[in-house]
This record gives structure tokens, sequence and C-alpha cells, in this order.
């Protein structure tokens, strides 16, 4: 571990020591994610903590990080099984903080929230708030950084293409491509040497992205909702399929329809597709798919494709479905209580092999 990092760490360490006295960073390696080691004395026995810091988790997913961390503890074995996960951040946020603690995950971070359960130890202090500083860190997302990096995420091969293979996969300017890869670079998730540039933490960028897609893009994109006549889910399917083939419409499936073609996660009452909305406007259309205008509810939920790759090319008669990782992101956009277990089901497929 490098002198920066461990200064870095110290920083945490004196929150820590507010909270449990005779706390010591051990600064032996770990496995990523995992930065080091921290042994505290409670109730007269030694817990051992795996550390993980991260410097912009304020503008990550929670789950993604929850899930990742997790995963990655479960995966060193038995030696590491009584070991608690303790997350080190400049601010962890109310809501993000429901999340780690629904997954087990003790926090720590520089404004003062704290949460640490461990036999024998329960501390719990929220609602405080990062003082004001100087930015020196990137800005928030803005729309052509979410549609730049779905674009990385969905084809991760692109991070080494030239820049205009880039704007054209996402549907963006190149300028606004170069802009996103310098951001990535500050947040060192892009790295750039002689052999070329890569992006070795997917789960960072995922949980970075998801959020940013969730308060940035996904309000911004427009709408159709429509009631269509259909006796069940399969009957809708096939009416959209045949009718948008034929009038050479591209759709596709996403949510938590898209998610059900990959397993039976979650079965909504209403569906949800990307396609040009403008066309569902189009009478023509909507009789053919026996369908009316719906100004609230309906069965049907037309989305504005937040970019070129939402809907992938097939010319198989198989169902086009939206890449994992948006169907995740609508999930977690809906945000009901089963859609929120539905996705963090998907995630696993989301996080995979990199290829959403």
């Amino acid at each position: 571990m490098s002198t920066g990092h461990a200064a870095q760490l110290r920083a945490y360490e004196e929150h820590f020591k507010r909270w449990v006295p005779g706390a010591e960073l051990a600064m032996e390696a770990q496995p990523t994610p995992f930065v080091a080691q921290l042994v505290a004395r409670v109730g007269g026995r030694a817990q051992r903590y795996l550390l993980v810091e991260k410097r912009h988790f304020r503008h990550q997913d929670a789950a993604v990080i929850a899930d990742q961390l997790t995963r990655r503890r479960a995966e060193l074995g038995r030696a590491h099984a009584r070991d608690l996960i303790l997350l080190l951040a400049p601010h962890v946020r109310a809501q993000q903080a429901v999340v780690l603690e629904r997954a087990g995950i003790d926090y720590v971070d520089l404004a003062g929230n704290v949460h640490l359960s461990a036999p024998g130890l329960f501390v719990h202090v929220e609602g405080r708030r990062p003082p004001k500083a100087p930015v020196l860190a990137p800005g928030r997302p803005q729309k052509g950084w979410v549609k730049t990096v779905l674009a990385l995420l969905v084809q991760p091969t692109l991070v080494s293409q030239p820049y205009r293979a880039v704007a054209e996969r996402a549907g963006v300017s190149l300028g606004t491509v170069a802009a996103c890869l310098r951001d990535l670079a500050m947040r060192g998730i892009l790295l750039e040497d002689a052999e070329g540039r890569r992006m070795p933490d997917r789960a960072a960028l995922v949980a970075l992205w998801v959020q940013a897609y969730g308060e940035v893009l996904r309000p911004k994109l427009a709408e159709r909702r429509l009631q269509v006549r259909a006796t069940d889910k399969a009957e809708l399917w096939a009416r959209l399929d045949h009718v948008l083939r034929e009038r050479g419409l591209p759709w596709a499936l996403t949510g938590a329809d898209a998610a059900n073609q990959r397993q039976a996660f979650f079965r909504a009452e209403d569906t949800e597709i990307y396609a040009p909305v403008l066309a569902f406007d189009d009478r023509d259309l909507q009789k053919a798919l026996v369908a009316q205008p719906s100004a609230r509810g309906g069965n049907l939920l037309v989305i504005e494709p937040p970019g070129p790759l939402a809907i992938p090319e097939t010319d198989t008669a198989a169902l086009p479905v939206a890449p994992d990782l948006l169907a995740y992101a609508e999930l977690r956009y809906r945000g009901t209580s089963q859609a929120l277990e539905a996705a963090e089901l998907l995630l696993p497929l989301v996080m995979g092999d990199g290829a959403a």
C-alpha cells in the first residue's frame, strides 16, 4: 500500500476511534476491492474489518457496491467468514445508508455519519452533512456523460476505440466523448498507459452510472402511455413485434419484461419498451395495436431510447430485448419494493462478464 493511500485512510481512522478506542489499522494488502484491514477490540474480542474506500460514493448506486463487496468477501473463503466490511467515504447519504445497513455493511464517513454493528457494539449516527469545500473532484454527470458511459458499459471494447466510434455508438458529439473520458480519468475509473485505455473496475462505473441515469437522463426521456387490448403478456408482445416490425420501427423490451426474458424475476402489470415515442401518436399504429392513449396507467409504457445501443440490432425472430444494464436501471427507477428486489436478482448478470 502506498504512503499516500495509507495517509488517506488515517483520516477515517480518527473518526472510527471516536467510537472504538484502541482500533488500529493493519496495513496488510488485501485483494481488490479491499484496501486494508482494521482490527478493533470490541467486548474483549478482536473484530477484523475489511476496509474499502469509495471517494465518489455519494454519486454511486449503493446496491451495486454492496453486492460487489459481499460477493468479494465470500470469495476470500473461510478465513474471512467472520470479517465485517467497513466502507469509508467522504459522505454517505441517508438513502445509501439504508441499503448498506440492509446488506450488513458498516460505514464511516468524514461528515460524522457512522454505522457499526458488531457483537458487543452498536453505533449509529445519521443526518450529518459534509462541510462545503472548493470543488476539486469531477462535477456531477450530465446527460451526454450518461449516454457515453452507457455505450462504454454495453460495449466494453469501445473504451479502446477512437473517439469517433464511441460518439457514434453513444449518439453524442466528439467533444462530449472527450469530456467524459477526462472525467472518468479524474475519478480513477479510466486508466491509460502505453497499452491503451481500460476500465478495470466495472462495478464502480456501473454504480456511478445507474445513479446518474435515474437522476439525470431518465426523467428527461419522452414517454407515451397506452392501454392495449390483450388477454396476456404473450399476446401483447406478439402484437408489438408484428406491428412494429411491419412498420420498420426499432423497439426493445426493457424493465421487468426484459428481466423476465432472462429469468422470472418480477412480473409487472404493465410492459415497458424503448421505441420512437412520436410514432405512437399515429392513429393507424394505435388501431393496429388495438390501443388507445392513456393519461395515467395503461398497460404499455413507451420510453424514448436513451441511446443507440438501447435497442439491439437483430434479424432473428426472437423478441428484441434491451441490455441487462438498462433493464436493471429501469427496475431501479421504478422503485417499488418488488422492482428493487428484481433488480438485485438481475445485478449479477449485469456485472457478469462485462458484456451487459
